[in-house]
């Protein structure tokens, strides 16, 4: 593959430059603190300008081959802005929007993918059952047809952009298959629980929901699938996601360590100066460009459809993510004290880091998957 940006790559990172110099820095910071209407009001106002860009209607996965690195160009470059603000858009406009796009067949989700294309629609998509269902077990959220209909009864936990999204894709079992029904914020017997308090990443929504026997026309209906197609789509996707969050957020946090450490003097100079503080910010960068090329590497395996692209996406959450914790835990010592007060930037960057290796498939269970793939592919 050939990791020069092109043209297009180049154009869309300056037209999402200036998306973001028309939204004030100091306006996606407040994301971490935001309530919930007003969270919702700047998600929807960054998506409506994102929308012109291109952005929302970028590909990724099998298929997207020549969007792959058209999109995580744009990925970085959002991603280095505000991590928050990248979930949320990407949850919306990759693993909502792509899930929609790749296994929606009616002309009613058509309708739902434009007006998500427009930056009209905040999105969501719930996988993850209360724990105590027990890990590898079907899903408890249960769906049965109803004339031209399905209800929906069940319970869904961890649920990023929940109580601001507009529409839900719900995993659901329907005579033991997989399916996604998509519910619209407010319908009938939709109880959507309160905001989690998180760690990191404060200005994302997060929460649990129940499902009251829902019901949910057929045309607003994903499946039921014969095979897990759709729910590795997702899982890959919102994998890949948590990477380039990572690869963002230890970018944005190495360009303020580096800028504190010319800054700062410590004996009558720069700290830049001193050797262990040099030799921090260099291995910094080098767990960075690591990182980036690993991820990139990975979503481009996956767009071509490589039977490796899987364990790919693994290796490059797993590394994403531990790297994010390591640069961010340095450039915590680079600052020494004042990166121990609370909303630092830097002390922000350490809350993040930590949710990348938690999300999606975690850290251990994605280093079962590499080995498993390993003694297959190595045996």
């Amino acid at each position: 593959m050939n990791f020069d940006w092109t043209d297009q790559d180049r154009a869309i990172k300056t037209r999402l430059n200036n998306v973001f110099h028309q939204t004030a820095r100091e306006e996606l910071d407040r994301m971490e603190e935001a309530d919930l209407p007003e969270l919702k009001t700047m998600t929807t106002g960054v998506l409506r300008n994102l929308a012109p860009t291109g952005y929302l209607r970028v590909g990724f996965g099998p298929g997207a081959r020549s969007e792959t690195m058209h999109l995580v160009a744009a990925q970085e470059e959002t991603a280095r802005m505000s991590g928050s603000l990248f979930l949320a858009v990407e949850v919306t406009a990759r693993i909502f929007a792509g899930l929609l796009r790749g296994f929606g067949n009616s002309s009613r989700i058509s309708q739902i993918v434009e007006s998500l294309e427009n930056g009209n629609l905040i999105g969501a998509v719930a996988v993850t059952e209360p724990s105590e269902q027990g890990e590898g077990q079907r899903p408890a959220t249960e769906a049965w047809p109803d004339g031209s209909y399905y209800v929906i009864s069940g319970r869904k936990d961890f649920v990023t952009n929940g109580p601001i999204a507009d529409y839900l894709a719900i995993l659901a079992n329907i005579d033991g298959r997989p399916a996604f029904c998509l519910v619209e914020q407010g319908i009938p017997g939709l109880i959507m629980g309160p905001r989690m308090k998180t760690l990191g990443y404060r200005g994302v929504a997060v929460s649990s929901l129940q499902l009251n026997e829902v019901r949910v026309h057929k045309d607003l209906v994903m499946g039921p699938f014969e095979d897990r197609s759709a729910l590795v789509f997702v899982c890959l996707t919102q994998d890949m996601v948590l990477t380039m969050a990572s690869v963002g957020l230890m970018e944005r946090t190495i360009v303020e360590a580096k800028q504190y450490s010319v800054r700062h003097q410590r004996g009558g100079k720069p700290i830049f100066a001193h050797q262990e503080i040099r030799f921090k910010l260099a291995e910094m960068l080098t767990l960075y460009q690591t990182a980036q090329l690993l991820s990139f590497r990975a979503a481009w395996m996956y767009s071509i459809s490589d039977p490796e692209a899987e364990t790919l996406i693994h290796c490059a959450k797993v590394f994403a993510a531990e790297a994010s914790e390591k640069v961010a835990g340095m450039a915590m010592q680079i600052m020494a004290g004042r990166a121990y007060v609370m909303g630092n930037i830097m002390e922000l960057a350490y809350r993040d880091a930590k949710y990348a290796a938690l999300a999606g498939t975690t850290s251990e269970i994605a280093r079962m998957a590499i080995a498993d793939d390993l003694l297959r592919r190595y045996s």
